[in-house]
This record gives structure tokens, C-alpha cells and sequence, in this order.
């Protein structure tokens, strides 16, 4: 079977401290689609930023590809 991509919508929240933690990722039919949701979100106060990333996996090895930075909106992790 060949690889697979999905493109996925990230929010992130307020955590202990100012921290930010990762909420619930939730999967989109595209990086606009995604984009739409997270600045939905931002105005509505119930996030504290998002990023939109692409993600490849391979049935078959069982194995995810690195992650494909599609947009970002708010206050996001660094990328290390």
C-alpha cells in the first residue's frame, strides 16, 4: 500500500505556568480548512495559537515521515 498524507490542525493551550501544551490535533481536508479552524479558534479565545502540518505515513512499514509545516497562527512551540 502506498503512503498516505493528512493534513492535521494542532491547538494549542494554556499550560501550568504560562506553558503551552498540545490540545486535541484534529484532522482537515486541507491547509485552508485548517488555517479557517485555527483562526476561528484564536478569535474566539479558545486557543492560544495552532499550527497546520502535513503528515506522511507508510502502511506498510508501519512508519510517519517528519512533519511538513504547512501555517501557524497565535503562540506555538518552537520547532526543534
Amino acid at each position: 500500500m502506498p503512503s498516505t498524507s493528512q493534513i492535521i490542525y494542532q491547538p494549542y493551550l494554556a499550560g501550568s505556568r504560562g506553558a503551552l501544551k498540545a490540545g486535541t490535533a484534529v484532522a482537515c481536508r486541507s491547509a485552508e480548512d485548517g488555517l479557517r479552524r485555527a483562526e476561528r479558534a484564536l478569535e474566539n479565545g479558545s486557543i492560544l495559537g495552532a499550527r497546520i502540518v502535513r503528515m506522511t505515513h507508510d502502511d506498510d512499514a508501519g512508519e510517519f515521515g517528519d512533519p511538513e509545516y504547512l501555517g501557524e497562527v497565535g503562540r506555538v512551540p518552537d520547532v526543534d
